[in-house]
């Protein structure tokens, strides 16, 4: 008699008087190895960094955002070095209209890397989440009970045999 039980990396254990667990692979050693490597993120070096640089950007790592920004923030000075060339030329880098202009910019650079950011947050989670949900969509092993075979079990199918054998 053969029952299914869940399926996973590590099989439960029943305690059931006369059934053992028995384990049958779905995939290949090679399958395996990629299988547990994505599930535990530790192992493969690339693989490794690239799970954690989706964690952080999910959970909103500064370092991994400043690199991200950094052409902005470069992109704004050069903007800001435009404006004080223009004002300075008028001869109004005190005026208010300068303020304004310097203000805007600031502003609006401060909103699109606040968006830009909630993009990429929520498609970091996006992919954490799908990763997941696929990985605990597998199934590694076919996992089930099969009763143990004692010596009475092995005797009653072999003595047809060794009877035929014997002539009878």
């Amino acid at each position: 008699m053969t029952m299914s039980a869940p399926t996973g990396l590590s099989a439960p254990r029943a305690n059931i008087t006369g059934y053992k667990t028995r384990n049958v692979p779905n995939y290949t050693p090679q399958q395996m190895q990629l299988f547990s490597q994505l599930l535990g993120g530790t192992q493969g070096e690339g693989l490794s960094k690239g799970l954690q640089s989706l964690q952080g950007l999910a959970g909103g790592d500064e370092e991994a955002f400043g690199q991200l920004e950094a052409p902005a923030y470069s992109a704004f000075q050069k903007t800001l070095g435009q404006l004080g060339s223009r004002f300075s030329g008028l001869g109004a880098l005190d005026s208010s209209a300068f303020q304004n202009a310097t203000s805007g910019a600031a502003r609006e650079l401060s909103e699109n890397l606040g968006s830009q950011r909630m993009g990429i947050q929520q498609n970091a989670l996006d992919r954490l989440l799908g990763l997941s949900n696929t990985l605990l969509g597998q199934k590694p092993f076919e996992t089930f009970l099969q009763k143990k075979s004692g010596f009475g079990d092995i005797l009653k199918h072999a003595l047809p045999g060794i009877l035929s054998l014997l002539g009878g």
